[in-house]
């Protein structure tokens, strides 16, 4: 079998085998996203204000050139890496483990608040930028932080049945660093999307749709 279809299987098999989990994070998700919205709704005057004036200035840097790659990779890094990272040492706590789920909320609501605000103050143009900008990074970012999740019920689980037996908490913590890993790899490929993809999109295709 070709490695990337066995890599695929193999994480349909582990969505499969924990589809409650996965339900319940997806559930919990689209609760923050749509508290975001709400959220984005109850902005005054004043704030929608400035926040037009900063999105206006960001917009107005495209026609002269591109942002910043690396300022821009490493914004996006330490924001959803902060959260990957916080996550994971919540669970690797045990006591902490449901504030794990905190970091998906968190981006949850962030996405919500941001949709919501650009459909809402710009229309048409708001959808361009959505597509364009927050979508793509969001398509990984919130499967990762999902993943973070069920693997720390996951951990939390396993080292329940371990029993304080070391060889089996070793491979809790094994198995629960390796979805770290691969959470992790998805935020980078995010941070890429978003520093250099989306900014490289809206350079060319802002100035025919933005006015």
């Amino acid at each position: 079998m070709h490695p990337l279809r066995a890599y695929f299987e193999l994480g349909r098999t582990r969505v499969m085998r924990r589809i409650v989990w996965y339900l319940a994070g997806a559930a919990w998700l689209l609760l923050a996203i749509a508290f975001g919205a709400y959220a984005a709704g109850q902005l005054s005057a004043l704030q929608r204000a400035d926040l037009l004036a900063y999105l206006g200035g960001f917009l107005g840097s495209l026609h002269g050139g591109l942002p910043p790659g690396p300022q821009l990779m490493r914004a996006a890094l330490l924001g959803d890496g902060r959260l990957v990272l916080l996550g994971w040492i919540f669970a690797l706590s045990l006591v902490g483990v449901v504030l794990s789920w905190l970091s998906l909320g968190v981006k949850g609501f962030a996405i919500g608040f941001s949709a919501a605000f650009l459909l809402g103050e710009l229309g048409p143009r708001g959808l361009i930028l959505l597509v364009l900008g927050v979508l793509p990074p969001a398509l990984l970012v919130l499967p990762s932080l999902m993943l973070l999740c069920e693997a720390a019920m996951a951990y939390a689980s396993d080292f329940y049945h371990a029993r304080w037996r070391g060889p089996a908490i070793a491979q809790a913590l094994a198995r629960f660093a390796g979805a770290g890993g691969l959470a992790l790899a998805g935020i980078v490929l995010a941070a890429i999307l978003e520093a250099y993809v989306s900014p490289l999109a809206l350079h060319f295709l802002w100035p025919y749709v933005g006015g």
